[in-house]
């Protein structure tokens, strides 16, 4: 059985939609290297996790429903423009909430 990631955002452009778009993940059970992005006009492409944003959290959980591709991670957030670094702030004490409750 296929599992259900949830939604994550696109790392690359895919198929004609650009970098940042939300699409939810599934982990196909009977190619575990490969996961499915579904998007909201009903297309989907197996690819593998190199085209999404993932962080630690989204990692593991491509990694708890079987996921055996190669992943790559967020870049951390010490690397967002200056511009945006009280918003990178709040980004990343929110990020380690997240991480340390599970």
């Amino acid at each position: 059985m296929d599992g259900h990631a949830g939604e994550f955002s696109l790392a690359t452009p895919v198929e004609g939609h650009p970098a940042g778009t939300p699409v939810q993940v599934t982990v196909s059970a009977a190619h575990p290297s490969r996961i499915a992005l579904n998007f909201s006009d009903h297309q989907t492409v197996l690819t593998n996790a190199c085209a999404l944003l993932c962080g630690h959290v989204g990692a593991l959980v491509l990694l708890e429903l079987g996921y055996t591709g190669p992943l790559v991670r967020r870049p951390r957030l010490a690397a967002v423009a200056p511009s945006n670094a009280s918003h990178a702030a709040d980004a990343g004490s929110h990020t380690a909430e997240l991480v340390h409750r599970k």
